[in-house]
């Protein structure tokens, strides 16, 4: 009885604490010759998972009580993501290697999954300056793709460098050092509307991950229709135009045999 008693009062503690971030550090400019930053969330939260976004793109996975309780993600324009202390008030980390591919909108979200569902999130932009360096060349990509056919796409890098290929901002794992991409497409490719892909190639090297400019492609079977829309669209304009030219040239005729007959 005890037990329980202690269980629900300890339920209801974290029931009745705030929920909320309190603090974000996220710098707003980077200098030329800054190669890293420390971000920064404070919280006061009994969340059951945090996440560190760039744009759409996690990077950072915090999960109290878990083994591993942390995990990062590659993502481009920053080379090194270093955990600096995550923990009941904060969670910190150091960004290094950056170009300015790194400059962006930076997330930082808490959840908590137990009821009661909650949620928090707070962002601010990051602008990256003069780290601009030569980029990877992707070549091969082309402009649509039917579900299943072959994607074949080469990335020029610099020789001493590992290729790393990312679609849709998320990066294949298992293509890292490959020079050549080749996989068949499939739906789950193409996001949004009309379904689109986008691809990028980027070189890791000297502690810098630098991508290429980005490319996108289109699901085939979109692009056939609209093209087969267009074409019913014009072969319609042209079969009114034909029947307009028909009737005014009637009418032309009637009208002359008209003043014919009465001039007789």
């Amino acid at each position: 009885m005890l037990t329980l008693a202690l269980l629900l009062i300890a339920v209801s503690a974290a029931n009745s604490r705030p929920f909320n971030i309190t603090y974000l550090m996220v710098p707003e400019v980077v200098w030329p010759g800054q190669d890293e930053v420390d971000i920064e969330c404070r919280y006061d939260a009994n969340f059951t998972i945090l996440n560190w976004f760039k744009g759409s793109t996690e990077f950072f996975r915090y999960k109290p009580g878990a083994a591993p309780s942390t995990r990062s993600f590659p993502i481009l324009g920053v080379g090194r993501i270093q955990l600096v202390a995550c923990g009941p008030t904060a969670c910190r980390l150091k960004l290094g290697g950056l170009s300015e591919e790194a400059s962006g909108l930076y997330r930082c979200d808490i959840e908590r999954d137990a009821p009661p569902h909650l949620f928090e999130s707070r962002k601010a932009y990051m602008q990256v300056h003069g780290h601009e360096h030569r980029k990877p060349l992707l070549e091969g990509l082309a402009e649509e793709y039917a579900e299943g056919e072959l994607i074949q796409a080469y990335c020029r890098a610099a020789p001493d460098s590992e290729i790393r290929w990312y679609i849709n901002g998320h990066e294949m794992e298992d293509t890292r050092g490959k020079a050549t991409l080749k996989k068949n497409s499939s739906r789950f490719d193409f996001v949004g509307l009309p379904p689109t892909m986008t691809m990028q190639c980027a070189e890791f090297r000297y502690g810098r991950l630098l991508g290429s400019k980005e490319f996108s492609a289109r699901l085939k079977e979109v692009a056939h229709i609209k093209r087969e829309e267009r074409e019913k669209e014009k072969s319609n304009g042209v079969s009114l135009t034909s029947s307009n030219l028909r009737f005014i040239s009637a009418l032309f005729i009637l009208n002359s045999l008209q003043v014919f007959w009465t001039f007789l």
